[in-house]
């Protein structure tokens, strides 16, 4: 039996494109596959060393780089354009920035113009995606409040398109609760603009929602341009490395037409051996997974 020790040392260890084709299905000839990387599945190493983990992240083969925790006008404490030369540097790009703020009030303009400086600076940043990191369920009592949040995500879509960006939703398990007899998300999606708003899939959040990730896309063709890949635990709690879990990644790759897709990142909370091992692990999975086109 293959181990997942055995895995790490013999998979090919094969670089990512730096430059991402547009679509999935006029990039079949790639012989190099443009896999990103959520960082968020490195944090405390980021924490502990963020020179040293950023440039392992690139040495596994993750050119395309997705950021999270957007504060005070800063990544990591780098403002915008520090930011956008240490990556390139490091031979890499921020193409995707996870942020977000809860439901806002009625006449929240605070919120706003906190929507407006984050476009801008992860503009700045270089990046193709700016993404709500989450569902305020706290705040939804109601059908009414996800057709509101629908409205949101709809202008945060406009702001992000004035800004050159293309704006996301990140999903988590909460959106697949039944509410008044409706999906959440499906609310979400029928009530966003299909040139404002795309679904970041969150392959695990959602299989662990009940559904299967290409049923979604079969369902809502053109409205899943952006996937987090996340294995789900069989257990029902977090993420395991790639293969190891209850998503099916070849149904899913095999509507990537459908789902008009352009990029994708590797997320992982949950390990059986070290976060940057496991990236490895995840990494190497996709490289060798003949589904994967790009």
């Amino acid at each position: 039996m293959i181990t997942r020790r055995d895995f790490l040392r013999t998979s090919a260890a094969v670089a990512a494109l730096s430059v991402v084709p547009k679509g999935f299905a006029t990039s079949l000839q790639a012989k190099e596959k443009a896999i990103g990387v959520q960082l968020y599945s490195v944090r405390d190493d980021l924490q502990k060393d963020f020179d040293k983990t950023m440039k392992a992240i690139v040495n596994i083969g993750y050119k395309r780089l997705e950021s999270f925790g957007y504060r005070d006008g800063k990544f990591f404490g780098k403002t915008p354009v520090e930011m956008k030369k240490y990556v390139a540097d490091l031979g890499a790009s921020m193409t995707g920035s996870h942020t977000g703020s809860d439901l806002l009030a009625a006449h929240d303009t605070k919120g706003w113009d906190f929507w407006k400086k984050n476009a801008a600076d992860t503009a700045e940043l270089g990046c193709k995606w700016i993404v709500q990191a989450g569902y305020p369920s706290r705040s939804i009592k109601s059908i009414s409040d996800v057709k509101r949040l629908a409205d949101q995500f709809n202008k945060c879509g406009e702001i992000a398109k004035a800004n050159g960006l293309k704006f996301a939703f990140h999903n988590h398990v909460d959106e697949f609760h039944e509410l008044e007899g409706q999906i959440p998300y499906d609310v979400m999606i029928e009530n966003t603009e299909k040139d404002l708003v795309t679904f970041q899939m969150d392959t695990a959040q959602l299989v662990y929602g009940g559904f299967k990730c290409h049923d979604y896309v079969n369902r809502y063709p053109g409205r899943f341009a952006n996937w987090h890949l996340k294995d789900a635990n069989p257990d029902g709690e977090g993420s395991t490395e790639f293969g190891e879990g209850i998503v099916d990644f070849k149904s899913l790759f095999a509507v990537a037409d459908k789902a008009v897709l352009e990029d994708y990142y590797v997320e992982q909370e949950r390990y059986n051996m070290t976060p940057l091992e496991a990236l490895k692990y995840d990494y190497d999975f996709l490289m060798n997974a003949s589904y994967v086109k790009w």
